[in-house]
C-alpha cells in the first residue's frame, strides 16, 4: 500500500473507500488537489454567508464541503457540514453560529492533514 494511502488512514481517513470511489489512486490524489486549492476560496465564501444570515447560500456551499468531504473520506467534517446544512435549511441562525467554530476547525484539520499529505 502507497505511503500517502497509509498516512490518510492514520489521520481518520477512510480512504479505500474514497479511493475506490473515485476509481483509482491517481484520480484521488489529482481531484484532492483540486479540493485542497479551493478550500480557503470556499471557506471565505461560508464565512461570508454566515456572516450576512444568508443561510439559503450558506445551505448551499455546506453541503457542497460535506459532498466534498464525504468523497475524499473526511468523515467528521462530512457530519459536522451535514449537521450545518441542515441547520442552515431550518433558517436555524442560532445552531450555526454557536458551532461555527466547530466547523471551521474541521475544516482547518483536513487542510492541515492535506498539506501534510502533499509534502510526502
Amino acid at each position: 500500500m502507497n505511503e500517502k494511502v497509509e498516512f490518510l488512514k492514520s489521520m481518520g481517513v477512510d480512504a479505500d473507500t474514497a479511493i475506490s470511489n473515485m476509481i483509482d489512486f491517481e484520480t484521488y490524489d489529482e481531484m484532492l488537489n483540486e479540493f485542497y486549492d479551493g478550500i480557503n476560496g470556499e471557506l471565505q465564501k461560508i464565512d461570508n454567508f454566515k456572516n450576512a444570515n444568508d443561510m439559503a447560500n450558506y445551505a448551499i456551499l455546506v453541503h457542497a464541503m460535506k459532498s466534498n468531504a464525504r468523497s475524499f473520506g473526511f468523515m467528521k467534517l462530512g457530519d459536522i457540514s451535514y449537521a450545518h446544512e441542515m441547520a442552515s435549511k431550518a433558517n436555524d441562525v442560532t445552531y450555526v453560529n454557536e458551532h461555527y467554530n466547530e466547523f471551521l476547525q474541521a475544516v482547518k484539520e483536513v487542510y492541515n492533514i492535506i498539506t501534510k499529505y502533499k509534502s510526502m
